[in-house]
């Protein structure tokens, strides 16, 4: 799913999804609790309501939190196991909806000095000598892999940058470095779990490239991850 739009679209049917069996809960408790028929009927459109117009304003920045995301997000990977949506629809979703979000809720303001680049260490070639994720400056920058181009853009802009090896590495980074904005590249699942897990930081997702398959070589477009400190840094004047 490469389109922002069936990406968005994705995150209201998962909601409505969910809304459905809540729908039916609601109906029965006030069956239960002893409302008539017509008035238990009549409740039932406004949960799909409720969480339709939640999901516009979590879109629009006006909800804090992350739980419409998750919501979805849970709800589109059990219709993923019963082949109701495609693969990697739930992480393409959490991406789209998240970056979308973000451009809602905040303008140019954050400083380079609180700004981290984080990138996976599969973007190193595989036949690299030197080991990035310890030591990323020791980078020869010879454009086999877009690590060099990545810390072009760190030099450029001076903003902090670091190679992970998985999850736990990169929530160790967050937490040693304290960033307010977080420029991520990951693959689909790693990146969408990543989102959800530092909700109080503004995080703006950019796909790698999987020229080689999954967690190998892969890629990244230097110009997009360019095109999101752009989009959010406070200053975007090049280096003196």
């Amino acid at each position: 799913m490469k389109s922002p739009e069936k990406a968005i679209l994705a995150f209201h049917a998962g909601l409505f999804a969910l809304s459905l069996p809540a729908a039916a809960i609601l109906f029965l408790l006030l069956r239960f609790l002893g409302a008539g028929s017509g008035p238990a009927i009549a409740s039932v459109p406004a949960v799909p309501l409720f969480f339709q117009v939640t999901a516009f304003l979590y879109r629009a920045g006006l909800v804090t939190g992350n739980l419409a995301l998750r919501l979805s997000y849970w709800t589109l990977k059990i219709l993923q196991s019963l082949h109701v949506v495609g693969k990697y629809v739930p992480e393409s979703m959490v991406i789209a909806v998240n970056n979308r979000k973000v451009l809602s809720a905040n303008s140019r303001g954050f400083v380079p000095s609180d700004t981290l680049i984080l990138v996976p260490h599969c973007l190193q070639n595989h036949q690299c000598p030197v080991r990035l994720t310890f030591s990323p400056d020791a980078c020869r920058r010879c454009g086999k892999c877009p690590v060099g181009g990545i810390l072009d853009l760190r030099d450029k802009y001076g903003t902090g940058f670091a190679i992970v090896s998985g999850g736990t590495a990169a929530r160790m980074v967050v937490e040693r470095e304290k960033p307010r904005l977080i420029i991520a590249v990951a693959c689909p699942v790693d990146l969408s779990l990543g989102i959800m897990d530092v909700q109080s930081i503004t995080t703006v997702g950019v796909l790698n490239q999987w020229r080689n398959g999954p967690c190998f070589d892969t890629w990244v477009d230097v110009g997009e991850v360019e095109a999101a400190l752009s989009l959010f840094l406070e200053d975007v004047t090049r280096e003196d």
